[in-house]
């Protein structure tokens, strides 16, 4: 089935039940159906397009996004998500690279969307979600003619693709997961399983809708449940909104939970319908959770995946991390959890033999929820399928008791605040500068950020660099996100005798002491 097809059913079964709520707009189920399928209606028609055309999103969060990703997969269509923190070289590329057909964007991001259209010339049309725009209709415009019937397509294909999800690469532009009607209807019964998503789940989205917490969303609106959409995370936003809209289900990197948690509202806040906050995207520290249970209460799931993988593929809910009388389990605290119902994950080490408990080496994973390969990267894919497994690039360990304890990355791969920052992109952008002879780019500990990027270099002989030159130059090519929040300039870098640099080196000082090097 398509994801669609479960909204349908839940529209079908409660259609006045609330859907989405974003501030004072209010879309019920039958409201939302009939708004999706308008869309799926227009995308049908639009000349050039044809069923599995991809269709690019770039929005803020706003609850039309959510409309039109179940659009166009009622459409048989699949939607990319470009990421808002992109800089708009790097969102050209992936328009380019996954071949877009059509673009729709929030007016917030109409600055960019001249040149990102020249750097994509098969895109057919750009459409501005929420009002007019000199680079194409409004959305409310695209659609009014559509008629008010549904769109009744043939039984779903589980090979056709629903979305392309962005990866990030280690050299060109990003890698997008190619996920199919099978892989993500596993995701949303994996999610509605493990979360406990019913019809009285109130999930408020904070984290783009174009990203995990929209894939939430569309498992919470196939469980007839409701989200709310937030304009994005300020803690005392957040906090009131637990409260005034009585929010069950909320997804959150390690930094938003230790910005609620450091918030002198959270003390007075009413948490009492709060039943599941997912952490995901990086570890939370084991001191942070207990701290986090105390305020919240037994609510802390967390959870491991990936863009090609769906999540949760590694959970650990309260049960497993505390017992029933509030003792705390330090050693499953540690950890990121046991494989879900809907994933078998192991240690395998560099030959292809899976590892007995307490050896390290490469998690590995099978699951109804993997991608079907990388779009266009057939090496790519092969590589990550080794062995007859999916390999993840983290290293890790497991216990006897199956618990998976994330310990060190293979990928050469920083995650900040919940961004995949792949080190080579930024390197590329810092040795743009004249003065850089070599770099090695880093992911340093950080008690906000879990990780923060840093920059090591050695400039040219008789050329110097400040750190603001290289943080400026990053941010103008790469955005704020990606760009090295410090720079160090050495006289040398640490070199193999073939003259590598030992990045491993460079970045071991930083994490001695620390019981993970992520």
């Amino acid at each position: 089935m398509r994801i669609s097809d479960y909204f349908d059913g839940a529209a079908a079964r409660n259609p006045r039940a609330p859907a989405l709520l974003e501030g004072e707009r209010q879309y019920d189920f039958g409201t939302a159906q009939v708004h999706a399928h308008a869309m799926a209606h227009a995308l049908r028609q639009e000349p050039g397009l044809a069923a599995g055309a991809h269709i690019a999103l770039l929005s803020a969060n706003d609850a039309r996004v959510v409309l039109l990703q179940l659009g166009i997969n009622r459409a048989d269509m699949a939607w990319v998500s470009l990421h808002p923190m992109n800089s708009v070289a790097t969102n050209s590329q992936v328009l380019d690279y996954t071949d877009a057909k059509l673009l729709f964007f929030h007016s917030r991001f109409e600055p960019a969307v001249a040149a990102m259209k020249a750097a994509a010339p098969q895109l057919l049309r750009a459409v501005c979600i929420d009002r007019e725009s000199e680079h194409g209709p409004s959305l409310d415009a695209w659609t009014a003619a559509m008629p008010a019937t549904r769109v009744v397509g043939t039984r779903a294909d589980p090979a056709a693709t629903t979305m392309l999800a962005l990866t990030g690469g280690t050299t060109g532009p990003s890698k997008a997961a190619i996920h199919t009607v099978g892989s993500f209807g596993s995701a949303v019964a994996a999610m509605v399983h493990g979360f406990d998503l019913d019809r009285h789940t109130r999930h408020l989205a904070v984290a783009p809708l174009t990203h995990a917490a929209g894939f939430l969303g569309l498992a919470v609106a196939a469980a007839g449940g409701l989200t709310v959409v937030a304009p994005g995370f300020a803690p005392e936003g957040v906090l009131s909104a637990i409260e005034r809209d009585r929010i069950t289900h909320v997804i959150l990197p390690p930094t938003a939970v230790y910005a609620l948690l450091a918030h002198p509202k959270s003390r007075d806040t009413d948490f009492s319908s709060l039943r599941c906050i997912i952490v995901g995207s990086a570890p939370i520290a084991p001191e942070k959770t207990k701290e986090a249970v105390r305020l919240f209460g037994p609510v802390i799931h967390e959870v491991f995946g990936q863009a090609e993988s769906g999540m949760p593929i590694l959970h650990k809910p309260p049960a497993d991390f505390m017992s029933a009388g509030g003792v705390f389990d330090e050693a499953a605290l540690r950890s990121a959890g046991k494989s879900s119902m809907f994933s078998r994950v192991e240690v395998m080490n560099d030959e292809g033999r899976l590892l007995e408990p307490g050896n390290h080496g490469e998690i590995v994973l099978q699951s109804p929820m993997l991608m079907a390969g990388y779009y266009k990267r057939p090496e790519a894919t092969s590589e990550a399928a080794a062995f007859g497994w999916h390999h993840t690039g983290d290293v890790g360990v497991m216990d006897e008791r199956g618990f998976v304890t994330i310990v060190d990355r293979k990928k050469d791969m920083i995650v900040s605040g919940g961004y995949n920052i792949y080190s080579s992109e930024v390197e590329a952008a810092v040795m743009a500068h004249p003065g850089v002879l070599e770099c090695a780019v880093i992911g340093v500990p950080d008690d906000k950020w879990g990780e923060a990027v840093k920059a090591v270099l050695q400039t040219k002989p008789g050329c110097s660099v400040t750190e603001e030159e290289i943080i400026t130059l990053c941010k103008q090519t790469l955005g704020s996100v990606k760009a090295p929040k410090t720079v160090e300039v050495r006289e040398t870098l640490p070199r193999s005798e073939m003259g590598k640099v030992l990045k491993r080196e460079i970045r071991r000082p930083y994490w001695e002491g620390h019981w993970r090097a992520v």
